[in-house]
This record gives C-alpha cells, sequence and structure tokens, in this order.
C-alpha cells in the first residue's frame, strides 16, 4: 500500500511517468510513492502515442517503487498491472477487459472500444531499479478523445457520466499498482495469469501482427504462454510466440 504522505496529486503535468522517472535517485531505495493528475498534457502510451488528459472526464495515474537492482525480468509486468487495474475498475462498477500487451477495453455498439492503457518503464542508477508504472484511464465520455490519438477506436468506462468519488478511484488504483510491482520480482505474471485469461479481449479473434518495417501478417490470437506472451496462430498453423515490444497486434474485422 502507498502511505498517504507519498500519494501526490497536481492540476497539471506533462506526464505522471515522466516526473517519477525523471526525479533523483537517493543512496538507497526510496518508499513507493504515487502520482496523479487532473490533466496529463503530454502522457505516452505504447509506441509513443500520445495518452491526453481531459479534466474530470480522465485519469492519470504513476505509481514508482523502487529496489537494489537483482537483473530480474519484468516481461509480463505489464499483464499483472492490467489485471490489478481491471479488477479495481470491476469493484466501482465498471467492467473492462484486456487486450494484450497493456490496453482495457469495453464493449461498445461499433466493437471494442479502448478506455485505457498502461504503460511500465524502469530506469537504473547503480545499485538500484526504480520501476515505474503508468495508467491512463477515459472515465467519461470526451469529445477531445479520438481513434488517432489513442490507436483504436475510444470508449468510456463510465458511459452515462456518472463517475465514482476520484480520490477513492485513484487510491485504490495506487495501491493495487504497488501491490503488483512488490509481488512481482518475487513471483513473476504467473499467479495473475488465470485471471488476465479470463479477461482477455482477443482470444480466438483475428488479429493483424504489424512488423517494425511496416509488413502485415495475419493470424488469430490464442491467448499468452506461461511468461506473458502472445501466441499467434498462423495462416499454415503454426503459433508465433510474440513478446510485448516486437510487433503491434490490430484486431482485424
Amino acid at each position: 500500500m502507498i502511505d498517504p504522505s507519498r500519494f501526490e496529486r497536481v492540476a497539471r503535468i506533462d506526464s505522471t511517468n515522466s516526473e517519477l522517472m525523471r526525479r533523483p535517485f537517493g543512496a538507497r531505495p526510496a518508499e513507493p510513492c504515487a502520482l496523479a493528475a487532473e490533466v496529463q498534457e503530454a502522457g505516452r502510451g505504447r509506441n509513443g502515442r500520445g495518452w491526453l488528459g481531459d479534466a474530470s472526464r480522465s485519469l492519470a495515474l504513476s505509481v514508482a517503487i523502487e529496489r537494489e537492482a537483482d537483473g530480474a525480468s519484468l516481461l509480463g509486468l505489464p499483464l499483472a498491472i492490467g489485471v490489478a487495474v481491471a479488477d479495481v475498475l470491476a469493484g466501482h462498477g465498471a467492467p473492462a477487459r484486456l487486450k494484450w500487451p497493456n490496453d482495457l477495453q469495453v464493449d461498445a455498439p461499433d466493437g471494442p472500444a479502448k478506455v485505457g492503457g498502461i504503460l511500465v518503464e524502469a530506469r537504473h542508477q547503480g545499485a538500484l531499479q526504480r520501476v515505474v508504472a503508468g495508467v491512463g484511464l477515459n472515465l467519461a465520455p470526451s469529445p477531445s478523445l479520438s481513434a488517432e490519438r489513442v490507436g483504436q477506436p475510444a470508449g468510456a468506462l463510465f458511459a452515462d457520466g456518472a463517475v465514482p468519488p476520484r480520490e477513492a478511484l485513484e487510491r485504490a488504483l495506487a495501491d493495487a499498482l504497488a501491490d503488483v510491482l512488490e509481488a512481482f520480482p518475487r513471483d513473476g505474471v504467473r499467479p495473475w495469469l488465470a485471471r488476465w485469461r479470463a479477461l482477455d479481449a482477443l482470444h480466438g479473434a483475428p488479429v493483424d501482427l504489424l512488423r517494425g518495417d511496416g509488413t502485415r501478417e495475419p493470424g488469430v490470437a490464442r491467448g499468452v504462454d506461461d511468461d506473458g506472451a502472445l501466441r499467434v496462430e498462423r495462416p499454415d498453423g503454426t503459433l508465433e510466440r510474440v513478446v510485448a515490444g516486437e510487433v503491434s497486434v490490430r484486431r482485424r474485422g
């Protein structure tokens, strides 16, 4: 859990993740901290996409934790964070599904719509490692959001605009993220996989793999393996293991 004295809230910032990443290290690991913003002017999503905050309609929150660096892999951490976020939202009456590796979606009249994204970053200094997990959420419908800005059709968690008390939601999310960041170096992604699979928005769906060179290959999403990598069935029936950061995945149709 985040100590209340380590929870900050600001009206406006470039990016909550960027702010926690650029803060200087101390001589020893700092206690976990959280930073929330009403408006995020230069929020960042996956592959450099912008994630803009809209006061009263969106939420931007990041949690940072420091520890002695031991070389443990962060592979699968966005999936674990996604489960934690989805569980908090479900407890506040806003069930969401998870799109590999780091998006939250809801069903909308025109199909799945993105309502949130997760960004995990790490920084090292000497023997210390800082891991920052950020989440951006569309709480209520906003005219400023578009498919071009979020990379797919945009939706809202609370389509009727009845958003729960913001501070309670922020603190619940911050505590959930801190719990995952504390446990992940020890447990890895496996304790969260069953829940993630139950929330998988892509399982069995036709998808396109977008390569870094611009090529596009069709396939069918077949869930994740025990390390959190996506399995995609290719047209010839073979399975390809896709690691986050290697390619982008888009639903077809």
